[in-house]
């Protein structure tokens, strides 16, 4: 009985630290509305639009973008009501 108990207590202790690995792991960039980029090394920013969202250096014309800062040009060109637009 008492071996139970022990071990029921070593699993919840060790779930408990694989969730909080699970939620460091998962903290990438866009983790913060007010500022994507905080993640991001110097001269990179945070492309929203992929899945998941990582740091990469400014999209050239074409890509996909969510906002106007993760293009080269820094303009975003998303038609009314769209969630993602283009690098123009």
């Amino acid at each position: 009985m008492f071996n139970k108990f022990l071990c029921s207590i070593a699993m919840i202790v060790s779930m408990s630290f694989l969730v909080q690995v699970s939620f460091a792991a998962d903290i990438k960039c866009g983790a913060s509305a007010k500022d994507p980029d905080a993640e991001c090394a110097k001269g990179t920013v945070c492309i929203l639009a992929m899945d998941p969202p990582v740091c990469k250096p400014p999209l050239e014309k074409g890509k996909a973008c969510k906002r106007d800062k993760v293009c080269s040009s820094n303009k975003c060109e998303k038609t009314a009501g769209a969630d993602k637009g283009t690098c123009a």
